[in-house]
């Protein structure tokens, strides 16, 4: 059912990420910590992509690197301050990246697999009555409705998976 695929970016915007941030590279560490606060950003909050967010860290952090970016720099310290927090944000915007990318594949695995153990009647049995109308007629050859149903099966399944005792078996989730 592609429970990963939707959880996290295609290809090509895990390609325009990767070149941002090699972009940033070219420049200099602050502006590739803050490209990597961004692509962090596009990962972690890609299933909610019609509704964009940076989270509330990864502005801060955004900001504090345009406010040591304009400030005026009097010492070697202050470069320093702010090369240090460029290395910590780009580290924490990394591991918020790979983080998110661990827990969707564990959590599509798992629902893959309850999807798996079932058979097609209790599939079925998972759907509410005009869902489950459409299916039988789908099974007969009718892909007029095939879309529509895509996703009234992947959230039965899902809601069948996350919860805590499935009807005739418990899933470890």
């Amino acid at each position: 059912m592609g429970y990963l695929r939707r959880a996290v970016p295609p290809p090509w915007v895990w390609t325009a990420l990767a070149a941002l941030v090699a972009a940033g590279c070219l420049i200099e560490l602050p502006v590739t910590a803050a490209a990597a606060l961004v692509a962090s950003a596009v990962v972690v909050h890609w299933p909610r992509r019609k509704r964009p967010s940076l989270g509330y860290w990864r502005l801060l952090g955004l900001l504090v690197l345009a406010v040591l970016a304009w400030a005026p720099e009097p010492d070697v310290l202050s470069q320093w301050f702010e090369h240090g927090l460029a290395i910590a944000l780009l580290a924490l915007a990394a591991v918020s990246a790979l983080t998110h990318v661990l827990q969707a594949r564990r959590l599509s695995r798992r629902l893959q697999q309850a999807a798996d153990a079932m058979d097609d009647s209790r599939l079925l049995a998972l759907l509410p009555g005009e869902a489950a109308t459409l299916a039988d007629r789908w099974r007969a050859g009718d892909d007029s409705h095939a879309d529509e149903l895509a996703v009234v099966m992947h959230l039965a399944v899902m809601h069948a998976a996350l919860s805590p005792r499935m009807q005739g078996g418990a899933v470890d989730v």
